[in-house]
């Protein structure tokens, strides 16, 4: 049988764009299920989630995103696993694996011709490693060998360069392990070519294989710049959760560099100066983007379909 691919429906809309897509539902279950499994052998523990999380869907409230859906259900697995940290063996194995890389990326920022676009599109190939988009088959080392050439779907650098250069703060808010070693790498062009104090935003407790204060460290994050945890277990930057500390400095940045999908779906409504950096693992964000499931993305916020000029 032939499958023809049909635009994904929408389950709800807030403020003319949507949030919740009907695509998400499989997604959620699937994504239960791999971190149930992650987290025990118990079958029994594993149909609990399952059904938790049907029951969440069934009950569903408007308004909410992806990562926020992903956060309660993610919040059952803990719970009812026992598991406070499903994946951080796997986080510690990507984040090892990026530090091998280092010095061969660093090689190729000190000889392109412009570092910091050779930077940001390395940054851009750290985000395959996502084990909330279902993308748990990757290869980094050839991503990263791809991007330094491959077509971006949006490349905003003219103004991003222009915006980091000028910026006196700068806000990086981080995304998975693994990913935090090539976000490391574009921090260190960074305070070579701006002044701006920059600080790293990372989630403020365990959820999939996104990087917390420790996973920062641990890659050298805290040697560079001032590493912070938003307080918050959602898959993503939301602004009424996280603590005032962060939320006053998405308030005074001047640019702020969101990575990953989560934090794209998070803010993209958002006000401020914000750049996301993300490959599209799904055809929820494609169809959010204009763009295509695999299209790499370095988008300044008011650029993107629905939220405004380019101005």
């Amino acid at each position: 049988m032939l499958f023809r691919w049909v635009r994904p429906c929408p389950a709800r809309r807030r403020g003319g764009r949507v949030k919740i897509y009907l695509d998400c539902y499989p997604c959620l279950l699937r994504q239960a299920l791999e971190s149930a499994r992650v987290s025990t052998e118990d079958e029994g523990r594993q149909r609990d989630v399952l059904i938790r999380v049907m029951a969440l869907l069934a009950d569903l409230r408007p308004g909410l995103t992806p990562p926020q859906l992903a956060q309660a259900a993610h919040r059952m697995v803990r719970e009812l696993t026992g598991n406070a940290d499903p994946y951080a063996e796997i986080k510690r194995h990507y984040n090892e694996k990026a530090l091998e890389l280092l010095p061969a990326c660093r090689r190729w920022v000190s000889e392109s011709a412009d570092p910091l676009a050779t930077a940001v599109r390395l940054a851009v190939a750290g985000n395959v490693i996502d084990f909330g988009g279902g993308w748990t088959a990757f290869d980094l080392e050839g991503e990263l060998c791809t991007v330094l050439t491959a077509p971006f779907r949006a490349w905003d650098y003219d103004r991003f360069r222009r915006d980091v250069l000028q910026a006196e703060n700068i806000l990086f808010l981080g995304d998975n392990t693994g990913e935090i070693v090539l976000d490391r790498l574009l921090v260190e062009t960074l305070r070579r070519v701006s002044r701006a104090e920059i600080t790293f935003v990372v989630r403020g407790a365990p959820v999939l294989n996104d990087a917390t204060v420790e996973d920062a460290r641990f890659v050298g994050l805290g040697e560079l710049v001032r590493v912070v945890g938003n307080g918050s277990d959602a898959p993503g930057t939301v602004l009424s959760e996280v603590c005032p500390d962060v939320r006053d400095a998405f308030g005074r940045a001047d640019v702020i560099l969101a990575k990953g999908q989560g934090n794209f779906e998070t803010l993209n409504e958002e006000p401020g100066n914000i750049y996301f950096l993300f490959k599209v693992k799904c055809t929820v964000a494609a169809r959010m983007t204009g763009a295509k499931t695999g299209d790499y993305m370095l988008a300044r916020s008011r650029s993107l379909p629905g939220s405004g000029t380019c101005g």
